[in-house]
């Protein structure tokens, strides 16, 4: 494979393929361990696969006699009414089935129900019931509320589901007022667009719902480092069902050891070791060294599959003093970065704030991102530094960013990629992270000024974005991370008022500095 066919697949691609051969390809569960995905054939999924599920309802009145009154002007009878209802219901649940939202590949559309009353108002259990089959299934209903206002609400307090209506008509804001007020979820955008924006959001609060992270630790939390981390775990499933998974260094080092001694799995992570180093503009690391950093790649996809996770995080810190990176020469650099592009969040140092922001960027934007320590810098700017970018940073769907490959330590080992950020058409940017007590989330859209690391033999973390905050803002954003803690993580494109509609979907407060 040339470099530029490389650029085109990005990483994750490339490891999908790989997996043919016999090598564990990124990726996790939605919320279990799934099928077998016919693009891994590793029977993990990623979190790209999650869709959402929309049930489309129009209700509908149904008198019962012919008569004329203070808001029914113009009657028919009966018999004619429902024949009228039925029809419209008819041609309005084959739009929504062959082309509803737009044909979007994250959205399936469950099928339509309608809803009929009389006059009474009143949507008796055989009614409501027709909701049942798909009741466990519908992540939000649709609906189209002729008839009544109601009925919408009682819809939403059967499900406990949000509702969406589309238009900022009177009866739409009458059913949002009241539904909002009983304590349910009422969504109205504003026309065709907005709806779009809305299932992305509702999208992603599903994913960031079904995150389950697999931490490989001896000590557990708060981390011997990296201390600004969400430490109460029970809190964090409660409140927003993500799931922590420890596993010990020793059921990671025996996974290691079966990695390395499967003959398969050695030439399939010889063949990604090709690839990488074959799409990289310059690489300043041995291959043997790329290969083993391949197969602790393969180590961690096959215990995020038997534990049923679709994220991954480690102690640096802790990692080393373990001794096993310098045993097995690898660092986990690389990992987070083929892991990003399959969309899965992964996260340096046991950090569960930066990882929750990241997963919700990623989600946002359909984009892969760079994680780093953050430090102030001259003329009110800030780095984020780490060697932890990925390629998939201009889109999931887009060609992968030029890259090369690099080392992380004197002794030669330690596969990192290095990307020139400044080599981008897209300057502006977006940096989020979520508090370590998982109740706030910190927004900042910036301008990215510099960057550093390319072209360059540097061991440690050297990948660098230099960001400017909005002009006046730059003290303001930095005292905020005494409340949020020390990783950031940001993607190419302003994505600030998404961020503060997703986190409020959340139930977190959100800090926008834009």
């Amino acid at each position: 494979m040339n470099r530029r066919d490389f650029l085109g697949t990005g990483l994750g691609s490339v490891v999908a393929a790989t997996a043919a051969t016999g090598a564990a390809a990124p990726g996790a569960a939605d919320a279990q361990p799934g099928p077998s995905d016919p693009a891994t054939g590793d029977g993990v999924s990623s979190p790209a696969d999650v869709k959402l599920h929309v049930k489309p309802v129009m209700t509908n009145i149904l008198h019962s006699d012919l008569w004329e009154g203070p808001c029914r002007w113009a009657s028919v009878p009966p018999e004619t009414e429902k024949a009228q209802a039925e029809k419209r219901f008819a041609g309005w649940a084959k739009q929504m089935k062959e082309g509803g939202f737009g044909r979007r590949d994250d959205v399936e559309v469950l099928e339509p129900v309608h809803i009929t009353f009389s006059e009474d108002f009143v949507l008796k259990p055989e009614q409501l019931d027709q909701l049942k089959p798909d009741l466990a299934r519908a992540d939000a209903y649709f609906i189209y509320p002729a008839g009544s206002s109601v009925a919408a609400f009682e819809i939403a307090r059967y499900t406990g589901r949000p509702i969406l209506l589309t238009g900022l008509g009177c009866r739409n804001v009458d059913i949002a007022a009241y539904t909002r007020n009983r304590g349910f979820e009422a969504i109205v955008p504003a026309d065709g667009k907005e709806l779009d924006g809305v299932l992305t959001l509702l999208r992603a609060r599903k994913v960031f719902g079904q995150t389950r992270v697999l931490f490989p630790t001896d000590r557990g939390l708060p981390a011997s480092c990296s201390v600004g981390s969400i430490w109460d775990l029970e809190g964090l499933e409660k409140r927003h069902g993500i799931v922590v998974t420890k596993i010990s260094y020793r059921e990671l080092a025996e996974e290691m050891d079966r990695t390395m001694a499967d003959q398969a799995k050695a030439e399939a992570a010889g063949k990604l070791a090709d690839q990488l180093l074959a799409g990289a503009d310059r690489s300043f690391i041995d291959r043997k060294y790329v290969v083993r950093s391949a197969q602790f790649h393969q180590a961690v996809t096959s215990l995020m599959k038997r534990h049923g996770a679709n994220a991954f995080t480690i102690e640096c810190f802790e990692f080393c003093s373990s001794q096993l990176p310098d045993q097995w020469k690898i660092v986990p650099c690389l990992v987070h970065a083929l892991l990003r592009d399959q969309q899965c969040a992964s996260s340096c140092e046991a950090d569960l704030g930066s990882l929750l922001g990241m997963r919700l960027l990623m989600s946002v934007s359909g984009k892969s991102c760079h994680q780093g320590n953050s430090d102030p810098r001259a003329q009110g700017t800030f780095r984020i530094n780490h060697s932890a970018p990925a390629l998939k940073m201009n889109g999931f769907d887009q060609p992968g960013l030029p890259y090369q490959l690099g080392r992380f330590v004197t002794g030669g080992w330690g596969t990192k990629v290095v990307i020139d950020f400044m080599n981008n058409q897209e300057k502006t940017l977006t940096v989020a992270r979520v508090d370590p007590s998982a109740t706030k989330l910190l927004v900042l859209r910036g301008e990215l000024v510099g960057s550093s690391g390319w072209d360059q033999d540097l061991v440690g973390c050297s990948v660098e974005a230099v960001i400017k905050p909005p002009e006046g803002r730059s003290d303001e954003f930095l005292k905020k991370r005494l409340d949020y803690g020390n990783h950031l993580q940001w993607v190419y494109g302003d994505y600030a008022e998404p961020m503060r509609q997703l986190g409020e979907l959340l139930g977190l407060e959100v800090d926008v500095i834009a």
